[in-house]
């Protein structure tokens, strides 16, 4: 089983049956406090109740590394896997520094029946994308990225979750799609839309720019968990 629900903006809870792994959970309203965007939908769990047994975080934006979530949820056994700039951040919320294990580029770590492997993203410095392999499927998060020539190099996988929005240091649809097609994917998931009116797409715009590329397309419902390796197998 490999199971993805999707909280929100690039927010992820997986489940590969037994353990639970969050990427960029955004589950408050930092962003309106800090900038005055309004969420489009409540969120999808509240803080108190949230307890994966892994966060991975992409970079450090407070749509991604939401501080009020970290501060506020049980963090007792939560591992946090995450690029260098976040590791203060987190420290700062309570955090304990033994939960925190820091990964560059190129680098791959397991996660219960999960192996994550990093890749290259172009948005803040030191951004990560992820490559996520169980179940015999492999997906590729692209977090936060503008489109470049470099990005996904090396990259080959059954699905690709992306970014849509276009705007504030992210590719747009079509883009989005001409990565789908470099990485090989047989599936391909919008996300990053949705949760402000000042920073969201239409994934029917995406899959639109995916039509004649033999790349299916799947829109997920907010906080509707499904098993990804049902769709591809």
């Amino acid at each position: 089983m490999f199971q993805i629900q999707w909280i929100g903006q690039g927010g992820f809870l997986l489940s590969d049956g037994k353990v639970k792994l969050a990427i960029d959970p955004y589950l408050s309203n930092l962003v309106e406090i800090a900038d005055g965007l309004k969420r489009l939908v409540p969120p999808a769990i509240e803080p108190k109740d949230f307890h994966p047994d892994y966060i991975f975080l992409t970079h450090e934006h407070i749509d991604h590394l939401d501080t009020i979530t970290v501060k506020e949820m049980p963090k007792e056994g939560v591992k946090f896997l995450v690029p260098p700039v976040c590791k203060k951040i987190l420290l700062e919320c309570g955090v304990a520094e033994e939960a925190i294990t820091l990964l560059g580029e190129g680098e791959t770590v397991t996660a219960g029946g999960f192996e994550l492997k990093t890749v290259w993203a172009d948005h803040t410095e030191g951004s990560l994308g992820v490559v996520i392999t169980c179940d015999g499927v492999s997906v590729y998060f692209t977090g936060d990225s503008l489109w470049s020539e470099k990005l996904g190099d090396g990259v080959k996988v059954d699905v690709i979750e992306c970014c849509i929005n276009g705007r504030w240091g992210n590719m747009n649809h079509n883009e989005a799609a001409c990565l789908s097609a470099k990485v090989g994917a047989k599936l391909a998931i919008p996300n990053h839309y949705g949760m402000f009116a000042e920073n969201t797409a239409d994934p029917e715009d995406f899959r639109k720019a995916l039509e004649g590329s033999g790349i299916a397309y799947y829109q997920m419902t907010y906080n509707q968990p499904f098993d990804v390796a049902a769709l591809v197998k």
